[in-house]
């Protein structure tokens, strides 16, 4: 007996591939990739500066800490001398730099009973106008006088934070 191959009968009606007017999303268009970009880059143009000037108040910190510790070691000094010392190598030093590296640091007046320090910006910190320089005075036995900025006796943008 020969086997035949029968090819069953389609029942169902053939359907016609609907065309679609629509194109499939694949990725973004050029128009699409220049708007997000646009708007990343305005965002960024707002942002950088208040960034900065969040770093520039973080840095103030190194300047703040090493005009404490020069306070320290003055009231270490004046209680084997007769006065305060100028010298920073006098009060162990090695140099005039803050611990970070921000501030240059000086005694720019020093006498029997006060002395006046000050911290002046260095590098990208130097863009911190209103609070350079931050200066330390100490007068008497036990007052201290904050400053900071163009005057002597005056913290514009309350440059110390106590």
């Amino acid at each position: 007996m020969q086997k035949t191959h029968t090819r069953p009968h389609d029942t169902h009606k053939t359907r016609k591939a609907s065309v679609s007017l629509a194109r499939p999303s694949h990725g973004w268009t050029l128009a699409e990739l220049l708007i997000t970009l646009a708007l990343m880059g305005v965002l960024a143009a707002l942002a950088l500066p208040t960034y900065q000037q969040q770093q520039r108040q973080a840095r103030r910190s190194d300047g703040q800490a090493a005009l404490l510790q020069l306070q320290v070691a003055q009231a270490r000094w004046r209680s084997q001398h007769d006065r305060y010392t100028e010298s920073l190598s006098d009060l162990g030093w090695a140099g005039d730099k803050s611990p970070q590296g921000h501030y240059q640091i000086t005694v720019t007046e020093a006498s029997a009973e006060a002395y006046t320090a000050q911290a002046t910006a260095l590098g990208a910190q130097a863009a911190d106008r209103e609070c350079n320089p931050l200066r330390l005075t100490w007068q008497g036995s036990a007052s201290a006088v904050w400053g900071a900025g163009e005057h002597t006796n005056s913290d514009p943008a309350r440059c110390w934070r106590r």
